[in-house]
């Protein structure tokens, strides 16, 4: 399983949460507006819909004296009709009734074959017409046409009747209604936007002077926690100097423990601060061109004697030089808490190598191991602070959570990022790349 830490800039939460609060509220007043929008819409076409289907259905049944009334369309427009028609099963006309004769042909195309189930109705759009009728040219706009049709019975069998109303005016108010909508919608985006970001400020404040007022807490209390420690320490030792030929061995033992204790809380101390000076943006890095060669090597002598209390096999693989820029002490930092978590967590008599890639577009330092490995659930939160894969092992090791938390800091600042490759029991592979 691979895992990647992505490079790039510190980002910041304020910031970044700003940014989502105002994209939360800006699409939600779009959002209601456009529904408000879509609703009165459909409404629109409801109302229509019902209206001129009543309409027409009451032409179609309509009768006198037992017999279909049949409109005179071309002296009046009845109603807004455009057509009338009657026809048999096989089609053909037994009455009809236009408001553009000249048009009946095209229109009849339109309903022949359609034998409707009860009333029926259809939407159909006339495009524009040319037609030469001798010396004149009828030119015919394109329209919408409601078109609805009737089932009867004659002495002849079953026909059926066909009514059509132009409903073109309908169609250019929706039109009309949906652009408005729209001319709305962007006015209000734009509105929107500024009124989220407004808001968003406004929302941040107090969560911004709470977290502020922690970090700085934080900062304090682990900076004032460094001076008693080290006095206890100190005092601990001196205890150690003064009795060490009468103190008993359970007594040195509890004095041990003690040491070890303090030991591993000036560390948790140390990297509090570190994070609370990191989190406020206070942390200096000092960066310069070396060759991180030399350096490399010493950094890995300081764990042989780690190493071989466990019989853990330490290796190097290194180029003869390489020069980089960075923060040689942060740079320190991090290949030791890589180191630190790689011994750690490595079974006795198992192996970690170390190595430099020195590609010309971006050198990497690697780190692997033959450990316990690193579960793919995981794998996406170790870098979080002080989460612990294992917590009772990281408890025994002395092991705050926190290690990790500070690479990743240290990465982010030099604009770099971390893959890792890991696999249950299988050991794991840190592998850090750095812009050349």
């Amino acid at each position: 399983m691979k895992w990647t830490l992505k490079k790039g800039k510190k980002r910041d939460l304020f910031q970044y949460t700003q940014r989502k609060l105002t994209f939360t509220y800006t699409w939600l007043i779009i959002l209601f507006l456009a529904l408000f929008s879509v609703i009165v819409s459909v409404f629109f076409i409801i109302m229509t819909y019902q209206e001129q289907s009543n309409s027409l259905r009451s032409t179609m049944h309509a009768t006198e004296g037992g017999s279909v009334v049949i409109p005179d369309l071309e002296t009046s427009r009845n109603d807004g009709l455009y057509f009338f028609y009657v026809l048999d099963s096989r089609g053909q006309v037994l009455a009809q009734s236009d408001a553009i004769p000249q048009l009946s042909e095209d229109n009849l195309k339109k309903v022949r074959g359609w034998q409707p189930d009860g009333d029926e109705f259809r939407l159909r759009w006339l495009p524009e017409i040319y037609k030469q009728q001798g010396s004149v040219m009828l030119i015919a706009q394109d329209r919408l046409l409601f078109i609805g049709a009737h089932a009867i019975m004659t002495a002849d069998g079953i026909a059926t009747i066909y009514a059509a109303k132009d409903v073109t005016y309908y169609w250019d108010i929706l039109r009309k209604l949906l652009i408005v909508f729209i001319c709305i919608l962007v006015l209000f985006l734009l509105a929107a936007v500024k009124l989220s970001s407004s808001m968003s400020k406004k929302a941040m404040i107090p969560i911004q002077r709470t977290f502020s007022q922690q970090q700085q807490f934080l900062a304090d209390a682990s900076h004032e926690l460094r001076t008693p420690l080290s006095i206890m320490n100190t005092s601990l030792e001196v205890i150690e100097l003064e009795n060490e030929d009468t103190i008993k061995p359970y007594s040195k033992q509890v004095v041990a423990d003690m040491k070890e204790e303090i030991g591993r809380m000036s560390r948790m101390v140390q990297h509090l601060l570190l994070l609370a000076r990191s989190d406020a943006g206070s942390v200096e890095f000092e960066m310069s061109a070396f060759d991180i060669v030399p350096k490399l090597r010493q950094w890995v002598v300081a764990f042989e004697g780690v190493a071989q209390k466990k019989a853990i096999t330490l290796r190097t693989m290194l180029p003869d030089t390489l020069v980089v820029k960075g923060d040689p002490e942060r740079l320190k930092q991090l290949v030791y808490i890589l180191l630190d978590n790689a011994i750690k967590y490595t079974p006795d008599e198992g192996k970690v190598d170390v190595g430099l890639d020195p590609n010309p577009k971006q050198w990497r330092i690697i780190v692997r191991d033959s450990g316990i490995g690193i579960s793919e659930a995981d794998q996406p939160r170790i870098f979080d602070r002080f989460y612990r894969v294992e917590k009772h092992r990281s408890r025994e090791e002395g092991s705050a959570g926190l290690g990790l938390a500070i690479a990743k800091q240290i990465v982010i600042a030099h604009r770099g990022s971390v893959v890792l490759e890991s696999k249950p029991g299988k050991g794991s592979t840190f592998s850090v790349k750095f812009p050349a």
